[in-house]
């Protein structure tokens, strides 16, 4: 009897659990746009927005071109790529942060964040669904911007880091189109 009455109260602490992790960026009915990639949200000022990319992607910061973002951004990129691919997370190496700023990227079993001035780094996430989460206190002050790629690699195949992002670097350092805050990347 005890530990039918212990499953079932875990059962319901499970399921509060689940109702709590929702994000921002969870998909509603007709609050999305259907886009080329996958589908999006955000407001006109860019201070809540979502983000869903099935493919390898370069992701920017808003007004990256100009070098200043929206103080008070919310922005969630999710990339969802084949189940036969682990991301390889690209940094650019220059990125500047306002103060109060930071990105955070997590996937099941990593989470990673930079804030200020942090150095970052490049990686393999090992997994193939990753949410890159970029919040500002402040987008004051110039050279405000950041840029990472996160591109597919097949798990059969065995290509290093420094490798993988040495051949996005130059698509990434020329910035989006326009106002875009991605970029497919280009084979």
């Amino acid at each position: 009897m005890n530990m039918l009455r212990f499953c079932g109260s875990l059962a319901v602490l499970v399921a509060v659990i689940a109702a709590v992790a929702n994000t921002y960026c969870e998909k509603r009915s007709t609050q999305y746009e259907r886009s080329t990639h996958g589908w999006d949200k955000c407001d006109e000022n860019g201070l809540a927005c979502c983000y869903y990319f099935n493919g390898s992607v370069i992701l920017y910061s808003h007004n990256y071109h100009n070098g200043t973002y929206n103080p008070n951004t919310h922005c969630e990129y999710i990339i969802d790529i084949d189940w036969d691919c682990n991301l390889v997370m690209c940094v650019e190496i220059d990125m500047s942060l306002a103060q109060g700023s930071g990105v955070m990227i997590k996937t099941m079993d990593t989470s990673i964040t930079y804030k200020g001035t942090k150095t970052p780094f490049n990686a393999n996430l090992n997994d193939n669904s990753a949410s890159v989460m970029f919040t500002s206190e402040d987008g004051g002050g110039e050279d405000n911007k950041w840029s990472m790629g996160m591109v597919c690699v097949p798990k059969t195949d065995y290509r290093s880091v420094c490798e993988i992002c040495e051949d996005i670097v130059d698509q990434q350092l020329a910035g989006p189109e326009g106002d875009e805050v991605f970029k497919f990347i280009e084979d």
